[in-house]
C-alpha cells in the first residue's frame, strides 16, 4: 500500500477538488486481522472469509464462529489430508487466535 498518498491530506478534502489523492494510487495490501480461509471436508481450501468493522480480536472470532456455522472448518487431520499446522496449540483448532497477553498491573505506572 502506498501509505504516504492513502495518508497525505486532511481526510476533510477527500472528494473535494482539492482531493490529496487525485493523481496517485493508493494499491497495494492493507493487511489486519479478521481473515480465515474455508476448508471443505477432505481439507480442501473452497475460499475465504474476512470481517472487518471491530478490533482485530473481534473480527477474527466472528469469522472463525462464522465459518463453523457454514461447516467449513475442517483443518483437522483426515485420511485424504494432514492436519493444517496451526499456531493455537490447539490442534482441534488450530487457527484460532490465541489470548495469551498477561495484564501488567504496573504498566498504569510506568
Amino acid at each position: 500500500m502506498n501509505v504516504e498518498a492513502a495518508y497525505r491530506g486532511p481526510s476533510s478534502a477527500y472528494g473535494t477538488n482539492s482531493d490529496p489523492l487525485v493523481g496517485d494510487k493508493v494499491g497495494g495490501v492493507n493487511v489486519f486481522g479478521g481473515g480465515l480461509a474455508l476448508y471443505a471436508v477432505g481439507h480442501a481450501i473452497v475460499g475465504g472469509v474476512g470481517v472487518s468493522g471491530d478490533t482485530s480480536c473481534a473480527d477474527h472470532n466472528i469469522s472463525w464462529r462464522l465459518r463453523h456455522i457454514l461447516n467449513l472448518d475442517h483443518l483437522a487431520a483426515s485420511n485424504s489430508a494432514p492436519a493444517v499446522n496451526g499456531v493455537s496449540g490447539d490442534a482441534s483448532h488450530p487457527d484460532n487466535i490465541i489470548f495469551d497477553i498477561t495484564p501488567n498491573p504496573m504498566a498504569a505506572l510506568a
